[in-house]
Order: structure tokens, then sequence, then C-alpha cells
């Protein structure tokens, strides 16, 4: 495990415990008064309709079913077809707003901060790659307190796919330079952040959570956390 210079993290299941609704009333409610107040008046059966329709618009531009699409266009077309004007900065409040409003539990797993800490004095790197939405995700690592933590980050609304497509992973190592023979991949979706990096050859432990579903036993990682002890991640980290 000595030969190990960089670890990669997926996000929400791994680092931070998530819960959002998006079948809310209440959220399309609320995110129905914010179009409003902004000069895009809807009712809150409409917003929803014409979210999940731009939604649907969006995904079929590819037939990757790994493609994945950006969110920012979707709320600024839901501003367009009323005749409203919205900038990036508008834009950006707006998906933080609907964010927030959805949002149930957000939280760090208290082992996130004493790993990362031995990470950094090994003189490793802390890289980041998420099937996630920057305009959600971005404000949500620095309310978490840890996107300072991170060498690089790769999510899938920037790179335009998700994981477990080869495509994302190359983006990571490419761009930072990292060697695939000498990283870990953490995550908690086997069929995601495991499959992804068995496809570089890369070594990989698997965090089982709250959110991962039922465990499988393919694809299979190089390490396996499943009964929840964290105290047992430092050696499974080679720290």
């Amino acid at each position: 495990m000595s030969r190990r210079s960089d670890y990669i993290f997926d996000l929400y299941g791994t680092l931070a415990d998530i819960l959002t609704d998006e079948r809310s009333p209440k959220l399309w409610r609320l995110s129905a008064l914010w179009y409003s107040e902004h000069g895009a008046a809807y009712s809150a059966a409409e917003l929803k309709e014409r979210y999940l329709a731009l939604c649907r618009a969006e995904q079929e531009k590819s037939p990757d079913p790994l493609y994945e699409i950006e969110l920012r266009s979707v709320f600024a077309k839901l501003f367009a077809e009323k005749g409203a004007e919205a900038d990036a900065r508008l834009v950006d409040e707006t998906a933080v707003f609907f964010r927030l409003t959805s949002l149930k539990k957000l939280r760090l797993y208290p082992w996130v901060r004493p790993v990362f800490r031995r990470i950094k004095e090994k003189g490793s790197g802390i890289y980041l790659l998420s099937n996630a939405q920057a305009c959600f995700t971005v404000p949500e690592l620095r309310y978490l307190g840890i996107i300072d933590e991170f060498d690089g980050i790769v999510l899938s609304s920037d790179a335009g796919v998700k994981k477990p497509s080869p495509a994302i992973m190359e983006k990571l190592l490419s761009g930072y330079g990292l060697d695939p023979a000498r990283c870990m991949m953490i995550g908690n979706d086997q069929r995601s952040d495991i499959a992804v990096a068995r496809a570089f050859g890369m070594d990989s432990l698997y965090i089982r959570t709250e959110t991962s579903g039922e465990y499988a036993p393919e694809p299979a990682a190089t390490y396996s956390l499943t009964d929840g002890d964290y105290s047992k991640l430092p050696g499974l980290l080679g720290l």
C-alpha cells in the first residue's frame, strides 16, 4: 500500500450523508414563488411539469445513457419561457434556492476530517470524482468546509458524463496528471465508483452506507467496509 500516492473520493453517500426530496409539494410551491418574484410567473404544477420536461429534453440530446445534463440550462430556460431575463448569477441563485428547499439532510461523516488529515500528513493527494451538479455541489462543499481539501475536483455536470463511464475518470486522471496504478477510488456505489475504478485497473475501497443499496459481490472492490466500523478505514487506506 505504500506505493499509493493519490486518493479519489466519491461525495454523496461516501463523504457526505444527504437526503433530498424533489417530490415535495412545498418545493414546487416555493420554487414557483421564487420564479414569480423574479418575473417568471408559474403555478407549482406548471413549474414542476416544465422542469421535468426540460430535464428530459436535455437528456435526450445524447443517446449515451451516462450523458449528464447541466441543470443550470434548465433553470435558465424556465426564465426564458416566461420572457424573463436571468443572468448567470440569478441562475446560480435559483439553483441554490431549489436545492436548499429540497434538502432534508446534509452532514459530513465523522471519519472524513481525521482521514483527510492523515492523508495530507502522508503527503498524498485528495481528489473528488462525483456524479453531481456543480450548481448544487460547489455551495455544499463550501458549507461542509471541505472544498479546499481537494487537490482536484471533477463533477459529472462539468464533464458531461457520469460514472461508471471511463471518460469521466480519464478527465480526472489526465487533467491532474494522475497514475491509476498509484490511485485508490473510494465510494459507496459498486456499479458506479467501483466499476469505474476497475476499468482502469485501479485499487478501490467500497464503503457501504445508508444510500448504497443492497450489497452485491460484483463488481468487486479491492477492499470493502460493510459493517460500519469506520475505525478500520486508516488501515484499509494504507494510512
